[in-house]
C-alpha cells in the first residue's frame, strides 16, 4: 500500500477521535510524513491494560524507507512521548520547534538516543519541503508553550 503521485491519503495510527498516543500519517508520491508520536495512559484503577500506551507502528515501520520524515506539533506525551521508544524503527528527521525540541531531548537522553536523532527546529509560520510534503507550522493556543497547527500541501492537496 503506497500513494502515488495522484494521492494524498489521511492514515491515522492512533490518536484520532480520542485524547491520547496520537500517530498521524500523511501519503504522498511514494513517501509518508508522520505527524506526532504520543502515548496515551490507562485509566486510574485499570489493573487490566498496560499503564502506558503507545499505537501500533507496524505499518509505517514496515515501510520505514518511504518515511520523508516525522512533525511533532507540541510537548504533551500524547503526542511526544512515544518517540524515544519507537524512533529506532523509524530513523526519519524530527522537525518540531524549540520548546518541543528541548523537551524531546531530556526524553532522548534518557534512552541513550541524545545526539543520534536529527531534530530540526522551525520557528513557527515557517515553511519547510519535507519530501513531496511542503509543511507550514501555524500557531495556536494550548496549555503548553509553542503548539502548533500544520498546513501540509501536496500538488493535489492540503490537509
Amino acid at each position: 500500500m503506497t500513494p502515488d503521485s495522484q494521492d494524498f491519503w489521511f492514515l491515522p495510527l492512533g490518536g484520532c477521535g480520542e485524547i491520547g498516543m496520537n500517530l498521524n500519517l500523511y501519503g504522498h508520491d511514494d513517501a509518508w510524513l508522520m505527524v506526532d508520536c504520543g502515548v496515551t495512559f490507562a485509566e486510574p484503577g485499570n489493573l487490566t491494560d498496560p499503564h502506558v500506551q503507545m499505537p501500533d507502528p507496524a505499518f509505517i515501520a514496515e515501510r520505514a524507507d518511504q518515511l520523508a520524515g516525522i512533525v511533532i506539533t507540541h510537548a504533551h506525551e500524547d503526542h511526544v512521548g512515544a518517540l524515544p521508544y519507537l524512533w529506532r524503527r523509524f530513523r526519519a528527521p524530527v522537525y518540531t520547534t524549540a520548546f518541543t525540541a528541548e523537551i524531546l531531548k531530556r526524553k532522548l537522553m534518557e534512552f541513550n538516543l541524545a545526539g543520534k536523532v536529527p531534530v530540526h527546529i522551525v520557528q513557527p509560520g515557517e515553511r519547510r519541503q519535507i519530501g513531496p510534503f511542503n509543511v507550514e507550522w501555524l500557531s495556536i493556543t494550548h496549555s503548553i508553550p509553542e503548539p502548533q497547527a500544520l498546513m501540509i500541501r501536496t500538488p493535489v492537496g492540503s490537509a
